[in-house]
């Protein structure tokens, strides 16, 4: 054999089996078929769309319903309790429908989400639907007579009532709400209202725990701010106008006086909740009105949330408050006028980016700026939030001002801390309430504006907010972040000074305020004299919350959706 023809086998060989086919009568081997495809993977089904939580208030029982998706088989139904901590965790597996009723909700505010189950695995999660489950008490009770003369009504917090029209206390009554009691003002029933006349008396007295809420009667997922009235108390102190002409907005009556220390009863542990029912055009009632007070009355820790005028609003009066918190309010936040003159402490705004006037409107007297007894309240420790960082964010036109003085009024306010606004952390108008100053009856003292749109408004009619801002010797500061922990979250908000915060030094004690106490008018410093046992001294830091404890995050309060 040829080396040419050997070399050619040996290639044949290395290449691979060879079929050799004779000439005789054998038949090809058959080659097998290839293997079928496998078939394809299950698709994984896509995640619930429309996810709607509804309350049955009768029964406290969540319906839960979805639209069906596709490539599922069944469904796992997780629940969240806000403000637990705990997150979401299954509630319900192997669902079959596209709802579920969940027969043991807590109260509180629920969230839930849908998870689609097939044979190609799991759906992420749904968008969250979410309910307010508002704990009622058996029986329901109506609220809607008066409380007359001599006669002493208590309420009991096994009842849940509903304030319809409006109610009076008169003068020589008195109205005992308890602690953990319910009111629902009405929002068929316009105007819904309570009214305490001059000379009557409000017990709302509930506790840390177990608060008393005067709330709207509309199911929680369909309140608004204004579906009722508010609470009005009208007393026997100061009032700047004539006599004949201190009667309250909304039509709630007769005010003023002489006696200082008149007594309109006592409010603490309290919130009210969506209310401002605007009676006639421009004239809304506010979330708590206080018309010439007495300081014989007891007003702390009182939240006004989600009001469609002001939160609270004081014409005249001396009565003293500490712990006032206003949340989500439409118009101003506090506001004070008409010769008030009382001390407060612990003041806190927090204001709706899409909804909200000033954190302070204050006024000596709209028709007379000259008008006495001037406006002159003595404030410590206050905190005013805007819209948001640097005045931005929300609705343009909301949130305008932090402080807004103005008409003649006076007042000291010291460690006040005004950030987010979206217009001037300060404006003072009209050249009387720059005599205020001159006269001592009015200054802005170790303070922090920051962080607003602007810091000042410009100068008119010779009045210049930053030089008098900065006037020597009342130790303020402008545009030094305080650091406060996250004011601006409207659900779970953190406003205390972090370490290191501007707002924890730099403060005034009352020991240093003892000598501008003794330059005030006799009538001043009297009213003024119990500030060592009124003042809570240990307080020596800038805005209404210190390092060491939020108050504002206590059980009786609210943000957002849900309360604590």
């Amino acid at each position: 054999m040829s080396q040419s023809k050997r070399l050619f086998l040996l290639m044949a060989l290395l290449a691979g089996p060879v079929l050799l086919v004779g000439c005789g009568d054998d038949e090809p081997t058959p080659v097998a078929p290839p293997p079928p495809e496998p078939p394809p993977a299950p698709a994984a089904p896509s995640t619930p769309t429309n996810v709607q939580a509804a309350l049955d208030m009768a029964t406290h029982h969540v319906t839960v319903t979805w639209t069906a998706a596709a490539n599922a088989t069944t469904y796992t139904l997780e629940r969240n309790l806000v403000g637990s901590g705990e997150g979401f965790g299954q509630l319900q597996t192997g669902i079959s429908g596209t709802s579920y009723v969940d027969e043991n909700a807590p109260f509180g505010t629920l969230q839930y989400r849908v998870i689609a189950v097939g044979a190609g695995g799991s759906s992420g999660a749904s968008d969250p639907a979410e309910v307010v489950n508002e704990q009622m008490m058996a029986p329901m009770g109506t609220l809607s007579t008066r409380v007359g003369p001599g006669e002493i009504r208590t309420l009991s917090a096994d009842t849940v009532y509903t304030l319809q029209g409006v109610v009076t206390v008169e003068d020589g009554g008195e109205l005992h709400i308890p602690a953990g009691t319910h009111i629902y003002g009405s929002a068929e029933v316009q105007p819904s209202a309570l009214i305490v006349r001059a000379g009557g008396k409000l017990f709302s007295e509930g506790t840390e725990e177990d608060p008393v809420v005067f709330t709207s009667s509309n199911p929680p997922e369909e309140r608004s701010k204004g579906d009722w009235g508010g609470i009005v108390l009208n007393g026997r102190s100061l009032c700047n106008f004539p006599a004949g002409d201190c009667v309250g907005e909304g039509s709630s009556g007769q005010y003023g006086g002489t006696d200082r220390n008149d007594n309109s009863g006592t409010i603490v542990y309290t919130r009210i909740e969506y209310a401002g029912f605007e009676v006639s055009f421009g004239n809304e009632l506010n979330a708590l009105t206080m018309n010439g007070v007495g300081d014989g009355t007891t007003i702390h820790h009182v939240q006004t949330h989600a009001g469609s005028d002001d939160g609270f609003e004081w014409f005249g009066g001396t009565v003293n408050t500490h712990h006032l918190l206003a949340t989500d309010i439409s118009d101003d936040s506090f506001d004070y006028s008409t010769g008030f003159q009382g001390m407060g402490q612990f003041w806190l705004a927090q204001q709706d980016p899409d909804d909200g006037d000033n954190g302070f409107e204050v006024d000596g007297n709209e028709d007379d700026y000259n008008a006495e007894p001037f406006t002159v309240p003595l404030l410590v420790n206050v905190t005013l939030i805007g819209k948001g960082p640097n005045g931005e964010g929300g609705t343009e036109g909301e949130s305008v001002d932090g402080f807004r003085l103005r008409r003649g009024t006076g007042g000291h306010i010291v460690n006040a801390l005004v950030i987010g606004f979206g217009g001037d952390g300060l404006d003072i108008d009209n050249p009387p309430t720059a005599q205020r100053i001159a006269d001592g009856l009015f200054s802005i003292r170790n303070s922090i504006i920051a962080l607003n749109a602007d810091a000042f408004e410009d100068p008119e009619e010779g009045i210049d907010e930053e030089a008098i801002f900065n006037t020597e010797g009342w130790g303020n500061r402008v545009g030094v972040d305080p650091m406060l922990g996250d004011p601006f979250d409207r659900e779970h908000p953190d406003f205390q000074p972090q370490a290191g915060s501007p707002a924890l030094e730099g403060a005034a004690s009352l020991v240093e305020l003892a000598p501008l106490l003794t330059t005030l008018p006799p009538e001043l410093q009297q009213q003024f004299a119990t500030a060592a046992t009124f003042f809570d001294l240990t307080a020596v830091y800038v805005g209404a919350v210190g390092p060491d404890h939020d108050w504002t995050q206590e059980h009786w309060t609210r943000f957002g959706a849900h309360d604590h």
